[in-house]
């Protein structure tokens, strides 16, 4: 992923460059999604992090941190735990809460402009 962001900026999130970001081989239950992002911003105490992420078609189970996220490109149906389903395109912003379980399925490669918080500090 990037470096970390030490003035403002501004990125056109269609055409930003993008490391590999794998989806956890565990987490993969069809398909062969690949992630990818950079990361534009993150906390000195790294709880807190905006940035850019893509996935390619794929299914895959997700657990969330606070994420803000606007999608520009894709689509894709997130069936929370529980069972409810929410279809998301290209100009949706959704917000996920902690600890969130979710099951992605992701119709179109899509990619989103992302902020999110964890209270304990990011796994990455």
């Amino acid at each position: 992923m990037s470096t970390q962001a030490t003035t403002a900026l501004k990125q056109k999130v269609s055409e930003a460059r993008l490391d590999p970001f794998p989806v956890p081989a565990e987490w993969v239950i069809e398909g062969d999604p690949q992630g990818s992002a950079t990361i534009l911003w993150r906390s000195d105490d790294g709880k807190q992090c905006n940035g850019i992420w893509e996935c390619t078609p794929g299914t895959f189970n997700w657990i969330h941190t606070d994420e803000t996220a606007t999608l520009v490109a894709g689509r894709v149906t997130v069936t929370l735990e529980g069972g409810e389903a929410m279809e998301i395109e290209a100009g949706d912003v959704v917000f996920f809460p902690e600890g969130t379980k979710s099951r992605w399925e992701v119709h179109e490669t899509v990619r989103k402009a992302f902020h999110l918080h964890a209270a304990e500090g990011l796994p990455f």
